[in-house]
């Protein structure tokens, strides 16, 4: 999940945890910013807002606000809005040096859900509990998992509002599943991949040596079990042991030793990108948003032929991904930035339009009560009503601990199993190696994090 080539606009990488040198994150926590976007907004009807709003973020973010553009427009006649979008590598590279240096940040900014834990123990971001933002008012109708990772240790500060959520689902190429003689309706699928054995037979099924492979890489047989970002626990332990991770490692393990995976660095390389279009590389697991992707430029040619269901080897319902608006404490246009947030992610039809658009699920929970798109066939995935799996995960997924090192740990985790994949390690061998990347990599962090927690009354560790 890391590593991913930035050639063009739409090769994006939309989960990754973008890590912050140390300066960088001391400037954001401690909120650079001038004197004169630290004032708060105040009240004013639709026509009183005027001026310039800039909206930033990634691809396919901007579709999105473009397809709801015309109705806030039309609302809030005196403000337009500009973009200042690029690669998601970019536009997190290029946000997070604007918020240390405290200016070139957009009004509107898109964050990432793991990059939260960074930004959301600082003053970069406005609060949107404090006054005259009404954030509190609305909590109850987003996805409380969502809402809850971006509150401030203490509970005082909320840094952003949730604009989506990423239930997690297995994408395959459901035409060569069937012409391989595999199972390929999605419940039948779900049945034949529950157990590692059961994936590994379909792995050898489809394999075409040196042509064509299930998985753009075998590590994620391991990483699937952790794709809830789920690393850690309260007393800030690292939790690698659980149900299902050792067998996922000896069946990536199996997997390479087989060939049975292409050994692209990650999902998201340009050889990735090509084999899933061209039919090389069969299936990934991501968050709803992939849906989108697929549809519009990793694989919009093969309408019909894409499948969807549960995570494989009776992995939980999990949440990959999702995003965040917030408003840099130096937005020169606060009260606009704010109108367009409320507009976006509070109102029914500015969520299903966007997700309409885009395929980025709705955290605003009162979005899913429309039948007529939650509950339709969605002629790409032959049919499947794909929308309505989504509702179901959602309702299903567990509150996760974010932490300064999440990001980190990603990186760790993936780098050493990837290598000990292709240095034909053990199982073991690899856990621990893992277990000391990640302590090395996450060591000033971890410190940050116990004196936050300390600050807050939470810390029970032992250091």
């Amino acid at each position: 999940m890391n590593g991913g080539i930035f050639m063009k606009k739409k090769m994006i990488k939309r989960p990754m945890m973008f890590l912050l040198g140390v300066s960088m994150v001391v400037s954001i926590l401690s909120g650079c910013g001038s004197s004169d976007s630290d004032k708060k907004p105040t009240s004013s009807t639709p026509k009183e807002l005027s001026g310039t709003i800039v909206l930033g973020g990634w691809p396919a973010g901007d579709e999105a606000f473009k397809s709801i553009q015309k109705g806030f427009e039309t609302k809030y006649p005196n403000v337009k809005i500009k973009y200042q979008f690029a690669s998601t590598a970019d536009f997190t590279q290029s946000f997070q040096t604007s918020l240390a240096a405290g200016s070139g940040a957009p009004d509107v900014a898109m964050v990432e859900g793991a990059n939260m834990g960074k930004y959301k123990e600082g003053s970069g971001l406005e609060n949107l509990y404090d006054s005259p933002y009404d954030a509190k008012t609305m909590e109850n109708d987003f996805v409380k998992m969502k809402w809850d990772l971006a509150i401030s240790a203490d509970g005082k500060r909320i840094s952003g509002i949730p604009w989506d959520i990423g239930p997690t689902t297995y994408f395959y190429r459901k035409d060569i599943f069937k012409e391989v003689g595999l199972p390929s309706e999605p419940d039948d699928v779900y049945k034949q991949m529950s157990t590692y054995d059961g994936i590994l037979e379909v792995a050898k099924k489809v394999n075409i040596k040196g042509k064509r492979w299930l998985l753009p890489n075998a590590l994620y047989l391991y990483t699937w079990n952790f794709i809830n970002r789920d690393y850690y626990n309260e007393n800030l332990e690292l939790q690698l042991d659980r149900k299902g991770a050792i067998e996922g490692l000896n069946a990536a393990i199996k997997m390479r030793q087989n060939g049975w995976d292409a050994k692209t660095a990650d999902m998201w390389t340009n050889e990735a990108n090509a084999g899933l279009a061209n039919g090389t590389i069969l299936s990934v697991a991501a968050g709803a948003w992939y849906g989108g992707f697929l549809k519009s430029w990793v694989s919009k040619d093969n309408s019909g032929k894409w499948g969807v269901t549960r995570l494989p080897a009776g992995i939980a319902d999990s949440n990959w991904g999702g995003s965040y608006l917030t408003v840099p404490t130096q937005s020169k246009n606060k009260e606009a930035a704010w109108a367009f947030i409320k507009y976006a992610l509070t109102d029914t039809n500015s969520q299903n339009t966007m997700f309409k658009a885009v395929d980025y699920f709705p955290a605003f929970t009162p979005a899913w009560k429309d039948t007529a798109i939650y509950e339709a066939a969605d002629p790409y995935f032959d049919g499947q009503k794909t929308k309505s799996l989504w509702v179901d995960i959602a309702k299903n997924i567990k509150p996760v601990f974010s932490t300064l090192m999440d990001g980190d740990t990603e990186t760790a985790i993936t780098t050493t199993v990837n290598t000990g994949l292709n240095e034909n390690k053990s199982a073991t061998d690899i856990v621990n190696k893992v277990k000391k990347a990640v302590s090395d990599a996450t060591s000033e962090d971890r410190e940050k994090n116990i004196d936050i927690l300390k600050d807050a009354g939470k810390w029970k560790g032992s250091n």
